[in-house]
């Protein structure tokens, strides 16, 4: 299967491209098209509304034709509406190939994911971080090479490219040998951790509540950092625009890195202890922003912001799946649901909350925001220390 997750590696760098390819050139994208930001904030949340509809039917995709042949429909999709537009059409098929991409960024993931979860029971955390640090690889790659391309004039070659990406690996896909008995079990594993034996109904719905209210604040958080960290040095620190924006950079070179510890660390530390380091050391940096107004403190910070955030969302999600075995589809479904959800509203809340508060008093909305990711994880520990046994195949579903 190493063949299986290499592929999958370069869906989810694609992913990463694919995910930035519209807001790295969005300002010369509006210009181009004489529109303003509330008509390009419609076109995010159409790629949005085509991302929940693509979680909504990727499972039933995959039941009808398999895994195989759901990802090549997902890669044409992105595909087609990479090329499209970047012929930059007329605005109502730019509108159509706003829902294509999302549509088919979420069937690669949740695709991807669920066969990952599925398949490579006790090393889904060292597979899964190999994932997330291609996508933040590809993420990071993006801003970089679409300034390369505004500076020869030529600013939607970054549509072409991740385009003919998504296209190439479409075709490998049909190729690629997919055998889930062969060497799944080969490798570096997950540290152990118990299971969280819950019974009743209730407690069950409780736990896999708490889990995707995890999702949904991480993702959210992690989104307002990329949309709004700039925002925050230049009002809070008072540096230079140019300056500003490598805060971004800055911040997604240490989620790389981050990912990338994260796949030899989970090997040694379980899924709660992990998530308790990570969350507390996030919300003690967020307070550290919020109480020291200095730029150079306040970039380490931002640095090891990326460092502490940057497993958290793998191993919440692989965590969620190893709490209910045999729920895979069903769990990661959610998990991706809840993660679209935060990355869309979130951002909107706290858009709201800078234009109405200090800067300072953002950063404490940050703060608490982690401080109730936080509390999340120690309802999930508190379930955890009545455990009783490791963890089983036929542990039983969270509907009753």
């Amino acid at each position: 299967m190493n063949g299986f997750v290499q592929l999958a590696s370069w869906m989810y760098l694609m992913n990463g491209l694919s995910n930035e390819s519209l807001g790295s050139v969005f300002v010369v994208f509006l210009r181009h098209y004489g529109v303003s930001y509330t008509l390009g904030g419609q076109l995010i949340f159409l790629q949005f509304f085509g991302f929940l509809l693509g979680v909504g039917v990727s499972s039933l995709i995959v039941r009808r034709i398999g895994y195989r042949h759901t990802l090549v429909l997902a890669s044409l999709c992105i595909a087609i509406a990479q090329i499209v537009t970047a012929m930059l059409p007329p605005m109502p098929i730019i509108i159509v190939t706003c829902l294509m991409n999302g549509f088919g960024l979420a069937c690669t993931q949740n695709t991807i994911v669920a066969s990952l979860m599925e398949w490579f029971a006790g090393r889904r955390a060292v597979v899964m971080s190999r994932m997330e640090v291609t996508f933040g690889a590809g993420s990071l790659i993006m801003p970089l090479a679409v300034s390369g391309f505004i500076a020869w004039h030529h600013w939607n070659l970054g549509f072409y490219l991740v385009g003919i990406i998504s296209l190439v690996l479409s075709l490998a896909w049909m190729f690629i040998p997919i055998n889930a008995q062969h060497d799944t079990h080969v490798g570096p594993r997950d540290a152990h951790s118990a299971a969280l034996t819950v019974q009743g109904a209730g407690a069950k719905t409780l736990l896999i509540s708490v889990f995707v209210g995890m999702i949904f604040l991480y993702v959210g958080l992690e989104s307002c950092m990329n949309n709004f960290l700039p925002s925050i040095f230049i009002s809070y620190i008072h540096i230079k625009t140019s300056v500003a924006t490598l805060t971004v950079t800055l911040f997604w070179i240490a989620m790389v890195i981050g990912r990338a510890l994260t796949g030899r660390v989970i090997r040694r530390v379980p899924y709660s202890r992990f998530l308790l380091i990570s969350i507390g050391a996030t919300m003690v940096l967020f307070a550290l922003l919020a109480l020291i107004q200095n730029p150079w403190a306040d970039v380490i910070f931002v640095f090891l912001l990326g460092l502490s955030m940057s497993g958290i969302f793998v191993i919440i999600m692989v965590f969620a799946n190893h709490a209910f075995p045999g729920q895979n589809q069903r769990v990661t479904t959610l998990v991706t649901l809840f993660a679209g959800l935060g990355g869309a509203l979130m951002p909107a809340l706290f858009g709201w909350l800078m234009d109405h508060e200090s800067i300072r008093i953002n950063l404490w909305n940050l703060t608490g925001f982690a401080l109730l990711l936080f509390a999340m994880l120690i309802v999930i520990m508190r379930m955890e220390e009545n455990r009783l046994h490791p963890v089983a195949s036929d542990e039983p579903h969270f509907s009753s």
